[in-house]
This record gives structure tokens, C-alpha cells and sequence, in this order.
């Protein structure tokens, strides 16, 4: 990325030709159809997931219907159907992430006659919860249905696969698990939403951008029609670096090691009072992202004080100190997150 960046700052399009940028993106689709076991016809690279969410619930909420979600769910997920909500009249009810019960069954049991899509994060941001897609996509599709899931707490922690799933898109941010910075994203879409028009259209979405036809829309034949603007082609680099890391240690290791640490964590923290919000055995876990709850402290408090005392750095999400846990995490890490919370343990406890 700081290669990228001094090489444009220095030399600007002496060396970034009209002819390299409208390639300079080909790498990072590539890698990322490897990454998501997905055709290259079906990626494109925007500059965020929001845009792509936001793309994808204006296509679809125009055939009316009714669309499911999950409540406690990360709002670029939720954010677009409440404006289709107002705009189109599109009907939204909500599923729950209850920790007594399946997020997966939940949105299974959700999925009905007149429901025109499912839209939620495959990993839930606050709590960890998993979703089998593969499960909601089958019932939806029976339905008629589409799907769109959000990967971002999923992808460069676990292995994620359009073929395997079958859903609609897939979108993902490129700056929490697989380790970029802003200003870059992933949507991988199906090959029926190939054959429309996004609702937003920009320059970069014909089939050659460079050729500045403002009175002829030729949109490019792939998702790249889905690709709007000039973006933060550093983070791009950077992605494809990062993917390329990633899949050479290979998602099954990058498994094994967070649930590892995983189990050191709620063994350590579990006879100080700290539950996880669901157990790590149970159907739905992920391992990667822990939510510890305590029945008397609380979270946020407990948050503050690891960050300012201790230099320990977690989130304090939906009720519950968040844990997420990645390659660049060991053993050490764990020890220290549970010396510091039973410090912030102590001098938050209401009797001490």
C-alpha cells in the first residue's frame, strides 16, 4: 500500500496510464473469486459494502414482497430495506439472535409465502453468531427468494463459497478479517442479477471505461457493471496482498488456531463470572468472534477500562465484551486480556 502510494504521489499517471487503471483491479477480482469460490464474472470491487447493500436492496426491493433480517444485525444490513420501507412499501420483519435458539433456524422458520428476500450477516458482529447459508438459502429459494449475505465478520476467518451456498451475493468489507483498510469491498453476485441494471450507475461501470461515451451507456457484461468510481486503489493493493496471505496459511489452520484460543479464553474467563453468548460447542458458534457476558458488570465500563488502563483492546457490542480473534493472536494475548479484565473486574465491582 505505502508503494502504491509514493509511486503515485511521485509519478501520477506518468506511470498509471488510462490503459493500467482500467486494469489495476483485475488482481484483486482474481483473488477474490479464488477466495469466495466464485466465477470471475460474478466479482466486483467498490468502495465499501454499504454501496453494495445498498445496490442490491434497491434491485430488489422493487418487486415488492417482503424482505427478513436479523435484528440485532450490523445497520449497513439493515439501513437500505428501512429506506425500501419507506420508498417502495416493502415489508420487513425481523429475526432474533437468541442465544437459547438457532440463529439459522430462526431465519428458516422466518422465510414464507410472499417473502422476496433474506438479507443478514453470515457471522453476526456482536455476538459471533454463525449462520448456515447454505440452510437459509435452500428454504428461500424454495420460496423464491433471494439471498444476500454479508461476509464481512466471515471472510479471512473462515472459508466462504458462492458455489457451495448458492446465494444471490455475497458482500464484503475488505478491513476486518481480511486485514485491509478502508475504502475497498467485495460484492460477488449470482448470474441473474448480471442481467440488470444496478439503480446507480457510474463511469466505471462500462465495459471499457476509458473510452468516455457520454451518450452511450454500454455497461460491462460482468459485475464490474456494478463498479462506480475511481477508489482507494491502495487498499486494493493491499487486499490482494492480504488474500494472498491468507489463503496460503489456508482457512482451516486460521480455524483451528481462533478456536484454540477460543476455548483458552472462556476456560479462563468463565469461573470469574464470564459467559459466552452462546456456548462454544453449541450449533451456531462461531469461534474467531467471543461475546463474554457477566450478569452484575457491565460491559461497557469494563471495555473503558481495558482500552485506558491496560492497553487491551476489545468492543463492547451488544450487551457484551467482544473478542475477536485472528492469525496475529497467541496464547500471550489471551493471558493478558483475562489478567486485565479481572483488574477492570475489581475496580468496577459496585462493593469494592
Amino acid at each position: 500500500m505505502v508503494d502504491f502510494l509514493v509511486d503515485v504521489a511521485q509519478y501520477g499517471n506518468v506511470r498509471l496510464s488510462d490503459a493500467t487503471e482500467e486494469r489495476i483491479l483485475d488482481d484483486l477480482r482474481e483473488a477474490a473469486a479464488g477466495l469466495f469460490d466464485a466465477p470471475l464474472r460474478s466479482v466486483a470491487v467498490v468502495g465499501g459494502a454499504s454501496e453494495a447493500l445498498g445496490q442490491l436492496a434497491l434491485m430488489t426491493a422493487r418487486t415488492g414482497g417482503d424482505v427478513l433480517l436479523v435484528a440485532s444485525d450490523f445497520p449497513s444490513v439493515t439501513y437500505p430495506w428501512l429506506v425500501a420501507r419507506e420508498r417502495f412499501g416493502t415489508v420487513v420483519r425481523w429475526a432474533e439472535d437468541d442465544p437459547g435458539r438457532d440463529l439459522t433456524a430462526a431465519l428458516v422458520d422466518g422465510i414464507q409465502n410472499g417473502t422476496t428476500a433474506v438479507c443478514f450477516s453470515a457471522v453476526q458482529f456482536a455476538t459471533g453468531s454463525l449462520v448456515d447459508v447454505g440452510e437459509v438459502v435452500q428454504r428461500a429459494h424454495a420460496v423464491g427468494a433471494r439471498v444476500i449475505v454479508d461476509v464481512t465478520q466471515m471472510a479471512g476467518a473462515m472459508a466462504v463459497s458462492l458455489r457451495s451456498w448458492s446465494a444471490d451475493a455475497l458482500v464484503c468489507s475488505g478491513y476486518k478479517w481480511l486485514s485491509t483498510h478502508g475504502g475497498v469491498a467485495l460484492l460477488v453476485v449470482a448470474d441473474e442479477l448480471l442481467q440488470g441494471v444496478p439503480p446507480i450507475v457510474g463511469w466505471k461501470g462500462t465495459q471499457h471505461p476509458f473510452q468516455f461515451e457520454p451518450t452511450t451507456l454500454a455497461l460491462a457484461t460482468d459485475a464490474r457493471r456494478f463498479e462506480l468510481s475511481t477508489i482507494a486503489y491502495s487498499s486494493a493493493a493491499g487486499l490482494s496482498t492480504s488474500i494472498e496471505l491468507l489463503t496460503g496459511v489456508g482457512f482451516p489452520a486460521l480455524a483451528r488456531h481462533a478456536e484454540a484460543l477460543a476455548r483458552e479464553l472462556v476456560a479462563a474467563t468463565e469461573p470469574r463470572g464470564w459467559t459466552p453468548f452462546r456456548d462454544l460447542d453449541a450449533p451456531g458458534a462461531s469461534h474467531h468472534i467471543v461475546s463474554l457476558r457477566h450478569p452484575t458488570l457491565p460491559a461497557p465500563a469494563i471495555q473503558a477500562r481495558l482500552a485506558e488502563e491496560h492497553q487491551v483492546l476489545v468492543s463492547s457490542r451488544g450487551g457484551g465484551i467482544r473478542v475477536s480473534l485472528h492469525a496475529y493472536n497467541d496464547s500471550s494475548d489471551i493471558d493478558a486480556l483475562v489478567d486485565a479484565m479481572g483488574n477492570a473486574s475489581r475496580s468496577s465491582h459496585p462493593f469494592r
